[in-house]
């Protein structure tokens, strides 16, 4: 979602202006597919956009479910996930002399182009990324895949006999040996 902030920067440093981005489904070609790199198949977010000297500082937050695998069965889920956020974007051109700023921006900053557009879909991106869970569950009490065999524990609940470790067979034999003595 690309935001024109070039109105708010017009008005008086302390302004605000809000700005809503709600897709469900994210569209693969529209102007929020780098989304899905995050995972994310819906979004929601509301920002607030306010005039400081420097340019805007935008904050929000943001609501999304994010296609994931359970980390115990491997199950597709939809994880929810919520972000919130705040950036300060500098403006490097005056909007209403239109020439380049005296003040230069730091150089790890977020900047405003020429066309006082705003991306908004790297910082989403990135918040969501952050907000995502590393070993999501698609329930509590999720028993995970079989160590011998690899099927759901879930849906085929089993166990299975110990498998004798060949390196302890003379040591069996010991013992049953001295089973039959007695």
């Amino acid at each position: 979602m690309k935001v024109n902030v070039a109105p708010l920067l017009k008005q008086p440093v302390g302004s605000q202006a809000e700005f809503d981005l709600h897709e469900s489904p994210i569209d693969p070609r529209g102007e929020n597919a780098g989304l899905l790199d995050a995972g994310a198949t819906t979004i929601d977010a509301d920002i607030l956009a306010t005039h400081t000297n420097p340019g805007a500082y935008l904050e929000g937050e943001a609501k999304a479910d994010v296609a994931q695998q359970c980390s115990r069965c491997l199950t597709p889920i939809q994880t929810p996930v919520e972000a919130s956020f705040a950036e300060q974007y500098f403006a490097t051109i005056d909007v209403v002399s239109g020439d380049r700023r005296d003040d230069p921006p730091p150089a790890d900053a977020k900047t405003i182009g020429s066309d006082f557009r705003i991306d908004l879909t790297p910082l989403l991106r990135e918040e969501l990324i952050l907000a995502t869970p590393l070993a999501p569950l698609c329930r509590p009490d999720c028993r995970g895949l079989c160590e011998v065999c690899g099927r759901d524990l879930n849906t085929d609940p089993h166990e299975h006999e110990d498998a004798a470790d060949e390196r302890w067979g003379r040591l069996n034999e010991l013992r049953d040996f001295h089973a039959e003595r007695e």
